[in-house]
């Protein structure tokens, strides 16, 4: 009888191994196959030939799912364009700020309701309401009454040398290497009675708090106030409390923290380049990254928002993603700190949180799904402004992009 037994639960045993082992060969078999149709489906949009190169990753709060790049980095010398490649991704570096600013109030050097004259050797006040405030969460939230006036944020443009070839564009606004100063001059000769380039239509009419309107200068203000609060440098600051711990070994500041061989050039189209150009305010979009890069710190923000983040404390990530809706501004969307909440986004209806970014030769987009808990990030190095089939083609990347998303998904819920 115990022979009889053992017989039959050593053969249930290995049936049960035997399905296991099935299911894992047709799991695999599954996502090879969704796999290749992503690549497809993204050469087919690349091949509409408006983009000159672009890259992709696909994030769960484990690994990296997908990452591929299309095209070039540099169209004369045929360079491909990959996950590994490195660019600026424009106003996706303001979402490090979010993370940096509760860094330094878990670090107790900081406070978000504090004032930000607080921690700045000069003041700082809105001409039309002197006796409120501006507080640190005001600059976080984009409702610090400060605008980013052209003839002002423009002066942030800085060209990296001053001769160029003729098929190196230069922006009317960018100016010359010799005009570079520091963020903190920058922010003295904006915002300050005494400024340089003060002007009182830099502040709104409103009462800071009171109405969202967007802003980079308030933006890289919130990065200098995290420098003076902590006394360590902003790009310092980020490198130790975000960079090294997600191990982002190609990411950074400026060209002496990345291996400058896997950065891309920046298109106008297929023609012109786009000058090489840094940013003053570098905090509010100067971050340079590769999508691959990029997905380790998207990973890290979804665990954040399940309550299992490794950069900040529970309480803290609960505050980053805490929805605040503003009833003066202009639109219904909701926010957290340097955080978008959107049920839309380039024309495929999901509800996402994160950011996207637009600079000269540059749109990138970074979001996560809280449902699905998947996150998509798309990196692109071709303006969008010079060639009329460029958003035609970002459009079919990220519906190709959302329905791997859903198809991963549905896989998730069938196993």
């Amino acid at each position: 009888m115990k022979n009889l037994f053992l017989i039959i639960f050593l053969s249930i045993t290995i049936f049960s191994c035997k399905q296991t082992n099935e299911t894992k060969k047709n799991l695999k078999k599954n996502h090879t196959a969704i796999n290749d149709t992503l690549t497809n489906n993204l050469q087919l949009a690349f091949d509409k030939d408006a983009i000159i190169g672009f890259s992709v990753s696909v994030v769960d709060e484990n690994r990296l799912i997908y990452d591929k790049g299309f095209g070039f980095t540099d169209i004369e010398q045929n360079k491909p364009y990959t996950s590994s490649t490195i660019q600026n991704i424009a106003s996706i570096s303001k979402t490090l700020i979010g993370i940096s600013l509760f860094k330094a109030q878990d670090l107790g050097k900081l406070n978000i309701n504090d004032p930000i004259n607080k921690y700045l050797p000069f003041k700082i006040v809105n001409p039309n309401y002197p006796e409120n405030p501006i507080l640190i969460k005001h600059l976080a939230y984009h409702t610090s009454s400060i605008i980013d006036l052209d003839e002002i944020y423009a002066k942030s443009y800085v060209l990296k040398k001053s001769v160029h070839e003729e098929n190196e564009g230069v922006f009317d606004y960018f100016n010359k290497p010799e005009t570079k100063i520091s963020l903190l001059e920058f922010i003295q000769n904006s915002l300050t009675e005494n400024g340089k380039w003060y002007i009182k239509g830099t502040f709104s009419n409103t009462k800071p708090g009171e109405k969202r309107e967007y802003s980079n200068i308030a933006a890289a203000l919130c990065a200098q106030i995290i420098e003076s609060a902590t006394g360590q440098d902003y790009q310092s600051f980020t490198k130790d409390n975000i960079l090294k711990p997600l191990k982002m070994s190609s990411s950074g500041w400026s060209s002496k923290d990345i291996d400058t061989t896997k950065r891309s050039k920046l298109f106008a189209n297929k023609e012109m380049m786009i000058a090489d150009y840094s940013l003053i305010t570098y905090a509010d979009g100067g971050f340079i990254t590769s999508s691959k890069d990029l997905g380790l710190f998207l990973s890290e923000l979804i665990k954040g928002y399940k309550g299992k983040g490794t950069l900040l404390n529970q309480k803290s990530y609960k505050k980053l993603f805490k929805k605040q809706k503003f009833p003066n501004s202009e639109t219904d969307e909701e926010f957290g700190i340097f955080m978008e909440f959107r049920d839309e986004f380039l024309g495929v209806k999901e509800e996402m949180i994160g950011h996207n970014g637009s600079d000269p030769g540059v749109m990138t987009a970074m979001y996560f799904n809280p449902k699905t808990e998947i996150g998509k990030i798309l990196i692109i190095n071709t303006d969008t402004d010079f060639t009329d089939d460029v958003w035609p083609e970002i459009k079919s990347i990220w519906k190709s992009l959302n329905k791997y998303e859903t198809e991963l998904n549905s896989g998730k819920a069938n196993r």
